[in-house]
């Protein structure tokens, strides 16, 4: 388990994947806005990719919106990238390189 300013996090292996469990640790964090209007449930998908620079440049060739334009670190020390709901039919998704 992880802890950071806005949030607790675990990962749980589940075969070939990982489930993330998210909690929040302020009342304003951007996991408590999520719950407050949605409810508990899944908050984004993760896609684990073996180069997410790559992957982000393949995304803006073909005209895919993103939420973040380069990568940035997250849960755990990945590299981690998001992909606009907009483009995804709604879902949030996360790409994630670890290291």
């Amino acid at each position: 388990m992880w802890v950071s300013p806005s949030r607790t996090w675990a990962f749980l292996p589940c075969g070939d994947s990982e489930l993330e469990l998210l909690e929040s640790t302020e009342p304003d964090g951007p996991i408590a806005r999520f719950i407050e209007k949605n409810g508990p449930g899944i908050q984004h998908i993760a896609i684990r990719v073996d180069d997410i620079d790559k992957a982000l440049e393949e995304l803006k060739e073909k005209g895919v919106r993103l939420i973040d334009q380069t990568p940035r670190y997250g849960a755990g020390g990945a590299r981690i990238a998001f992909v606009h709901p907009k483009a995804t039919g709604g879902v949030l998704l996360e790409l994630t390189q670890r290291m």
